[in-house]
């Protein structure tokens, strides 16, 4: 009979604990490395995601197939949809378009303890079309044909505007001319056009609310409005780019474009100039679920990265 001594039993303990011990050191280390690669893989599929959305977007832009575009982008940069366990799903909304890049990633330590691998995922989401919405509109409203004419898009020679003509039309008709409006969103004013409100609103840096183009809007009498020429002559909009409302033949709203202002003369001359900017991603214009349907573009696109 073989008598085991209490030393003996405590050297048998401690090969235990030493065992259990061994199991946590191996989880923790396991951890730390295979969390640290899975954090890097996930900022790869990030990056890819973010792309293979813009891609998609300005595909929507261009009328081309929204899928075939980001999985290019995500291909090329070695997440190809269906190799590895990888998938790449490409959804549609209204005005939106959202990317998931998904790809297992393989553990090391981790792998002693059952986890083989995890998958990893990454979304992005892309705003795309032409803006129906806008923040900071300057209360400039110009008709559809002033937008068309080709001459209002040289950077290099501004074009000036006048008011409508004194008489019952207070809605601009052609391309040369321009007129004051108020948005039915700002102050709680219900479209009554006064040169006061008007004046809040060049003041204030354009209006402070959205306006969207499911809104209404009310222009101005014709008339002489010097004191609004001379608030927008201010140095801080002089020199640059603000959205306005264009306009069908019968004042509804149709459509956002940046307009570059160049100068404001009030008393005999009554004159704005500048010119229309054809821009991608303006600021202040964005696409609302809520904001309706232009029905032209009218300069301004927007493709960004809204998740």
């Amino acid at each position: 009979m073989t008598n085991r001594t209490p030393r003996n039993a405590e050297r048998g303990q401690m090969l235990v604990i030493f065992a259990l011990a061994l199991i946590g050191v191996i989880g923790t280390v396991g951890l730390v490395i295979d969390g640290g690669s899975t954090f890097v893989q996930k900022r790869d599929e990030q990056n890819v995601a973010d792309a293979a959305a813009m891609a998609a977007g300005y595909a929507y832009l261009a009328g081309t197939d929204v899928d075939a575009a980001a999985q290019t982008v995500a291909t090329a940069n070695g997440y190809t949809n269906g190799t590895a366990g990888t998938t790449i799903t490409v959804t549609q909304g209204f005005s939106t378009i959202t990317v998931t890049v998904t790809k297992p990633h393989s553990n090391y330590f981790s792998g002693l303890l059952g986890f083989a691998s995890w998958d990893v995922s990454a979304t992005a989401t892309v705003s795309a079309g032409t803006p129906n919405a806008a923040f900071g509109a300057m209360p400039l409203i110009f008709n559809e044909d002033a937008f068309n004419t080709p001459a209002n898009k040289n950077p290099n020679a501004p074009v000036s505007f006048s008011e409508p003509p004194v008489g019952t039309q207070d809605v601009p008709q052609d391309g040369v001319t321009f007129n004051w409006t108020v948005f039915c969103t700002a102050n709680g004013n219900p479209c009554n056009g006064d040169s006061a409100t008007v004046a809040d609103l060049i003041d204030g840096e354009g209006t402070e609310t959205t306006v969207s183009l499911n809104d209404l809007i009310g222009p101005l009498n014709a008339g002489a409005h010097t004191t609004l020429f001379d608030a927008l002559a201010d140095p801080n909009y002089v020199g640059y780019d603000w959205p306005v409302a264009i306009v069908n033949d019968s004042g509804a709203m149709v459509g956002w474009s940046m307009f570059h202002l160049s100068g404001s003369v009030g008393g005999s001359t009554k004159q704005i100039s500048g010119y229309f900017q054809p821009l991608l991603n303006a600021p202040p214009l964005y696409v609302s679920p809520t904001g309706g349907t232009p029905s032209a573009t009218y300069g301004a696109f927007v493709v960004k990265l809204i998740d």
